[in-house]
């Protein structure tokens, strides 16, 4: 889209978008009345085609605007005594248009709220003051994972706290772990356990850094951070020192994968902001509220390269990683499908960075150049969560990125030989995503039909309309949105899923993990809140064929990160990546989940993230299973 101006600047209220309702051909009301007094909105024409609609304004500065009603309107601005600005355009020049699904689907959700049956911590209570302490906002968030080896999903539960507790040698509030003893009856075995970090933490992993078969946990802090080793049987001990972990600051998104092929495990962190404590902001009517990145400088994210010996050590700079940012979300995978582990963080108002691997741990920065920097106006973005996977069927690995409200989510489809196109608009999502605040997300196969679905948590960092919240205190509620299901309909394309009653319920969410906590062979949710509450979500979607699967290299000992399983049901292709993180703060389970509802010939196969492929006999259906290297043909 092109603007002339003739000397004049539009600017609209950051990250608010300008509603215009048009019910009237010749009127219509702005939701924002923050524009200049010498401007004001016209109508030019109607748009027939009766599919909502939206139009991002260019430059960055200005905003949106969105049309809502039955039929969207072309709107634009006029200058008092100057040229017309049309703001209105076609889908080529700048609008994004929801396209429709192509193929109508009958798959739906249906989960159940369960979180009143977890024997849940009293909430972290955060009273109105003066100031607000902006780590407050950001929140924590939660790992799903095997802590003792029995085969069930246990959890562990990042606890941020309150500005009070950011020096206080005691906190409020600690993180807790819950070991599951049966299906859905978990039990706090914190006190137990040596997992009751006192840090400010914001995020965690879980990996198995010493190839004993067990998984350890990365904890990510605002303050120092944490390594805890596991003994197996779900008992931590505090290994920070030791190994030589030394990241002190504004951690966030935590990674484990094996990024010089050494067959041990490295750990990535992104790393958020430097905060200075003494910012406190209000907003336009003179209520506290929570600063804006902006108004800090970044942070340098950092590399812990596993020497193998219990002992880790910084390779930052020297695997090229050099360039602060506010890095909130971390994946990993191959961007380029060269057959090497590429690394890709999403920044917070910055451009995200790609960063391609050598094999060797070296990295380089490709992300403008494959279409992963900056979204399809030239925009960059306040990137959240990743969420990656094959959504379309076409054996290519895709990348979704939550965001700030006005933003919409952005879907990067891979074109194959590392270029991706935002296709965000075609795919259904823009319309749905751009009046949320996005968090955590992930895709997974939420209605065992064997496609990927999509899920999202939201909820605001500026405050806005008071939402009558179930639980939560009332410093929350201002900040209170719904969370979303998005159905896929096969083809990639995404619509909102409302049957399934996860919308019903409005919240302040974050973290975001999933995992088949009851293994009844579909994903259940759990979702972190600001208030420092858990959200648990049982599916019980339609049932079909399904498959758990361990994958593991027994001369690792450990799950093969960074293996790909292909699963073809006689009729599409389901392409799994074994781990790779993603979400917000959050870490799901790492077994792969497969399901069909076609009955065509199947074939099975693991290509190994050393390079190395398998195929596997295809397990009986409805069943977990283990899937060993070297056992394959």
């Amino acid at each position: 889209m092109q603007l002339e101006f003739e000397e004049h600047t539009i600017f609209l209220s950051p990250g608010q978008p300008t509603r215009v309702a048009a019910p009237l051909p010749h009127s219509f009301v702005l939701a924002s009345t923050n524009i200049p007094v010498n401007y004001r909105p016209i109508v030019r024409e109607a748009d027939t085609s009766g599919a909502p609609w939206f139009c991002r304004l260019n430059p960055p500065e200005i905003g949106l605007a969105r049309v809502e009603g039955t039929e969207p309107m072309r709107v634009g601005f006029r200058s008092l005594g100057s040229a017309v600005i049309l703001l209105g355009c076609s889908c080529s020049s700048g609008c994004t248009k929801d396209d429709p699904p192509s193929v109508h689907t009958t798959s739906q959700f249906r989960f159940i709220d369960v979180s009143d049956q977890q024997g849940l911590p009293p909430q972290i209570l955060i009273q109105d003051r003066a100031g607000r302490y902006m780590p407050e906002s950001m929140a924590g968030g939660v790992v799903i994972f095997d802590c003792d080896g029995d085969g069930d999903l246990d959890l562990y539960h990042l606890r941020h706290g309150t500005s009070a507790d950011r020096n206080a040698s005691e906190r409020s509030s600690r993180n807790r772990l819950y070991r599951q003893e049966q299906p859905w009856r978990f039990v706090d075995i914190t006190d137990l356990s040596g997992a009751d970090d006192a840090g400010y933490a914001m995020g965690a992993a879980a990996g198995d850094i010493d190839n004993d078969g067990d998984l350890d946990l990365y904890i990510s802090n605002l303050g120092p951070d944490r390594l805890l080793e596991n003994d197996g049987s779900g008992v931590f001990t505090d290994i920070s020192e030791a190994s030589g972990i030394d990241v002190d600051g504004w951690s966030s998104s935590v990674l484990f994968a094996d990024v010089d092929g050494d067959d041990n495990l490295d750990i990535y962190v992104t790393r958020y902001l430097e905060l200075d404590e003494t910012i406190l902001v209000t907003n336009r009517g003179g209520l506290p509220e929570y600063p804006a990145p902006g108004q800090f400088k970044g942070s340098q994210d950092q590399l812990l390269r596993n020497n193998g010996d219990g002992s880790f050590v910084s390779i930052t700079i020297e695997a090229g990683l050099n360039r602060p940012s506010r890095g909130l979300g971390v994946m990993a995978g191959d961007l380029d499908g060269d057959g090497v582990l590429d690394l890709y963080v999403a920044n917070d108002g910055e451009p995200n960075q790609a960063w391609l691997g050598d094999g060797s741990g070296g990295f380089h920065d490709a992300a403008m150049e494959m279409g992963l920097a900056i979204n399809i106006f030239g925009q960059a973005e306040a990137g959240m969560g990743i969420a990656h996977g094959d959504v379309d069927g076409d054996g290519l690995e895709d990348l979704i990125v939550t965001h700030l409200i006005s933003e919409s989510d952005t879907l990067y489809q891979n074109q194959g030989q590392g270029h991706f196109e935002d296709v965000t608009g075609a795919r259904g999502l823009a319309h749905p995503t751009i009046d949320f605040t996005g968090f955590g997300t992930m895709l997974f196969d939420g209605d065992n039909d064997g496609d990927l679905d999509l899920v999202t948590s939201h909820g605001r960092v500026l405050r806005g309309s008071t939402h009558a919240m179930a639980a939560g205190s009332s410093h929350w509620q201002p900040y209170a949105e719904e969370d979303h299901l998005f159905l896929n309909d096969g083809q990639g394309r995404f619509r909102i899923d409302g049957k399934s009653g996860f919308a019903t319920r409005v919240g302040v969410s974050r973290g975001l993990a999933g995992g088949d906590l009851d293994n009844d062979g579909d994903i259940d949710l759990v979702i972190t809140e600001a208030d420092g509450s858990l959200r648990w979500w049982e599916n019980q979607s339609e049932q079909s064929s399904w498959w758990l699967l361990n994958v593991i290299d027994p001369s690792i000992e450990r799950t093969d990160l960074g293996a790909v399983v292909e699963f073809h049901d006689g009729h599409k292709l389901q392409r799994r990546r074994v781990g790779g993180g993603g979400s917000y703060l959050s870490g799901s389970d790492h077994r792969i989940h497969l399901a069909t509802r076609n009955q065509g010939e199947r074939s099975l196969k693991v290509r190994w993230s050393d390079g190395t492929s398998e195929n596997f006999q295809v397990p009986p259906h409805r069943s977990i299973s283990t899937l060993r290297k070297g056992e394959g043909e």
